[in-house]
């Protein structure tokens, strides 16, 4: 995995993804999770403290283990039963319709297969069971985009294969699902870039 990916870049990434502006998005969007759920790509566990302590239970998908050692001591108080598991969203372990709410945030960009991780989420949601999204994606500003597909070979090397160009809703649609709601903007404090989010619940 290298020194890295599994020592430096979790540090790295549990700072980049903090901050009043994405914590209050996490909020609203994650208030929304309910019954057993499942977060792929939970990286350092930054989500965990957005949930209510309602929910059934919480299960995190997370290849990396130098972000699930990080998300273990996030996880410690959590007022609901968390079962992490170290490995890759592409080939998931659950049966068919084991969960009732998914959640990505800031991990879409990233995976290797994005779309088989989706049709995954996809299996394991009952019928009607949601998926919670809060990712960065392509612009719809052409010269923005253009910047995108210029910053992403860069982006994949030192971020551990984020992309900046992924159009998030059209993965998701192909995926199965239907988009309930979605709203797009860019985020105050980071280059447009970079901060070009897709917000929204989709359903299966």
């Amino acid at each position: 995995m290298g020194l890295y990916r599994e020592r430096v870049f979790p540090w790295l990434l549990d700072h980049v993804v903090r901050g009043e502006e994405i914590e209050a998005i996490r909020d609203r969007v994650i208030e929304h999770a309910i019954g057993h759920v499942i977060e792929i790509g939970s990286g350092t566990g930054a989500n965990f403290l957005c949930y209510s302590d309602s929910i059934a239970s919480l299960t995190t998908v997370d290849p990396n283990p130098g972000m699930n050692r990080m998300a273990r001591r996030h996880s410690k108080y959590l007022g609901f039963p968390v079962d992490m598991r170290e490995l890759d969203c592409e080939h998931l372990p659950m049966k068919e319709a084991s969960f009732d709410c998914a959640v990505t945030t800031l991990t879409l960009c990233s995976l290797a297969d994005v779309k088989k991780c989706l049709r995954e989420v996809y299996r394991v949601l009952k019928p009607g069971g949601r998926l919670l999204f809060l990712e960065h994606g392509l612009s719809n500003s052409e010269t923005v985009s253009r910047w995108q597909q210029r910053i992403t070979p860069l982006q994949r090397r030192v971020c551990d294969g984020c992309h900046l160009n992924r159009e998030i809703d059209t993965l998701i649609l192909n995926a199965g699902f239907t988009v309930e709601e979605m709203k797009n903007y860019y985020l105050q404090k980071v280059p447009r870039a970079f901060g070009y989010m897709y917000e929204g619940s989709a359903t299966k």
